[in-house]
């Protein structure tokens, strides 16, 4: 099978982009795929128009980022037009502005899979070609997506995860030492609950002063309390040290499509604490894992007590949790997706 991915991947982690590339990582090993980066992700303005003419001169060079491997030729184009693109079965991507353009490129690129894993679309729904496929990232998307667009294809494959990257097999279970969360910034990162998860870093701090308090992000905000360790989670082994140190990691999220870090944190050991969002419950239940209400401070707080002052009910989480997550593995998840293509090229 001969697969297009437009992905516009950077230098720096992005938490959209891991699953696609993790999929392309496996799938890589039995079909062709390209994989294309356009430096004008087909938006218009003055700064996209020069860095339209920047990809020109970079058109056809490779591109290869700096916080995961990609298994797969990673190709530089100045925009996401046909013209750039080689021939192939299908041509998947995930940015939804892009659907009405991608949509009515021929048949020559394939039929055209669109990857739904936010919530924005479902918010604000876009005008999307019928002849454009919709996979789904959660039970909760496909449910929406169903709702939002009756007379589209929908299917439904989970996100992964690394299993073989994430992990930590000589994590030794004694007590909870140590609490994680990620640090989320910009204008569309208010749902995932970040002051939340500093308000209940705030009161655990002052209950259990002897407890060391890690947060991951992208960049320092520079107002973090003094006893918050920040860790900088540029490349993929800088997360892997963060929750390899967590042993409670805690997502606070309001909202969300299918989140990568509780799953990552269930591979590396650490007992997750989350709120009911998104695909949560698709890879998690009440053995490995302590579910919560979304914006229920008081409830968080508890199940994060209950884990410091009961270490075996914190240590059968934690390795439940372990366990339950190896079905995730992405060795898994992309044989659905191939699965999913081979139905699409069947069907169509």
């Amino acid at each position: 099978m001969r697969i297009n991915v437009l992905l516009n991947i950077g230098k720096k982690p992005s938490g959209a982009a891991r699953p696609i590339i993790e999929f392309c990582n496996k799938l890589s090993k039995h079909h062709d795929i390209v994989m294309y980066k356009a430096f004008n992700p087909n938006k218009n303005g003055l700064e996209y128009f020069v860095r339209e003419k920047i990809g020109f001169l970079l058109k056809g060079k490779s591109f290869i980022p700096e916080w995961i491997d990609c298994d797969f030729p990673v190709e530089i184009i100045p925009r996401y037009d046909e013209k750039w693109i080689k021939d192939a079965d299908i041509t998947f991507f995930r940015s939804p502005h892009l659907a009405c353009d991608v949509g009515g490129w021929s048949k020559r690129t394939g039929n055209k899979a669109m990857r739904v894993s936010n919530i924005h679309l479902l918010k604000n729904p876009l005008d999307i070609p019928e002849s454009v496929f919709l996979i789904a990232s959660s039970t909760m998307v496909y449910e929406k997506l169903k709702i939002l667009y009756p007379r589209h294809r929908i299917f439904r494959v989970a996100n992964g995860v690394n299993c073989e990257f994430f992990s930590y097999e000589n994590r030794f279970y004694e007590k909870p030492q140590s609490i994680g969360m990620i640090f989320y910034e910009g204008k569309n990162a208010g749902h995932k609950g970040v002051e939340i998860g500093l308000e209940i870093f705030k009161r655990i701090k002052s209950e259990y002063p002897h407890l060391h308090f890690l947060i991951a992000g992208l960049k320092n905000p520079g107002n973090l309390p003094g006893y918050v360790e920040f860790i900088k989670g540029e490349k993929s082994s800088d997360m892997l040290e963060f929750y390899q140190n967590t042993d409670i990691f805690i997502f606070p999220s309001l909202e969300d499509a299918f989140p990568n870090p509780p799953m990552e944190a269930m591979a590396c050991g650490c007992a997750v604490v989350t709120t009911d969002v998104g695909g949560i419950r698709d890879f998690a239940t009440d053995e490995s894992a302590i579910i919560c209400q979304p914006g229920n401070l008081q409830q968080m707080l508890n199940a994060i007590k209950t884990l410091i002052e009961n270490p075996e009910k914190w240590r059968n989480i934690a390795q439940n949790g372990r366990k339950k997550i190896k079905q995730f593995d992405y060795s898994n998840q992309a044989k659905i997706l191939e699965e999913v293509f081979y139905e699409i090229l069947s069907t169509s």
